[in-house]
């Protein structure tokens, strides 16, 4: 029987996903924690669904296991090329609003994409991984904090910045909607053409 036979909700199906991953690797929580840098009582409450996962949490446990965030939460399989029909991605709710993966290539790609739903109603969560993360508010008025420096995003603004900085997102007055790119500390592969020879 598969996860989706088990589970019609989406959230138990990716807390269910989350413990059969790990335990198909056979790895312990204390080795999963290690390698994500999120606690092993804070995974055991994830794949027991009693915490739902942010963002930055499913992106470090994706890169631990070299797939993609899609593949991660059962939304996809790895193929040459992804296309993701914005109305029909797959949406999950998340302690930072509804998201929807963008891309899918798995451990080839370096790079993640997220459209993220910011709802006035969410506390507001500072968190932190490793990588790079890119921003674009594709509508409405969004609040960021990287470090501690705080500014205001307005629809069509975009920020990089370092995600092992602390940073948070959150809606001001409104919903908004943004896409997050994040990128790996380590590209998987080179960008264009063949690895470059090192003999």
């Amino acid at each position: 029987m598969t996860i989706d036979e088990r589970h019609d909700d989406p959230e138990k199906r990716v807390a269910a996903r989350l413990g059969e991953l790990r335990r198909e690797r056979g790895l312990t929580l204390n080795v999963l924690a290690a390698r994500t840098g999120i606690s092993a009582a804070h995974l055991s409450r994830m794949e027991k669904g009693e915490r739902q996962p942010s963002i930055g949490s499913l992106f470090q446990i994706a890169r631990a296991y070299g797939l993609s965030l899609g593949e991660l939460v059962g939304d996809e399989k790895a193929a040459e090329h992804h296309v993701v029909r914005g109305a029909g991605a797959p949406v999950h709710d998340g302690p930072d609003g509804p998201y929807a993966t963008m891309t899918g290539l798995g451990p080839r790609s370096a790079l993640e994409a997220v459209r993220l739903e910011l709802t006035t109603d969410r506390p507001r969560r500072t968190v932190t991984h490793a990588g790079e993360e890119w921003v674009y508010v594709v509508h409405g008025e969004v609040g960021a904090r990287v470090g501690g420096e705080e500014v205001t995003l307005t629809t069509g603004d975009a920020m990089h910045f370092d995600a092992a900085a602390r940073h948070a997102l959150w809606a001001r007055g409104a919903p908004a909607t943004v896409l997050i790119v994040s990128v790996a500390p380590t590209p998987a592969r080179p960008p264009h053409g063949p690895a470059p020879n090192r003999s």
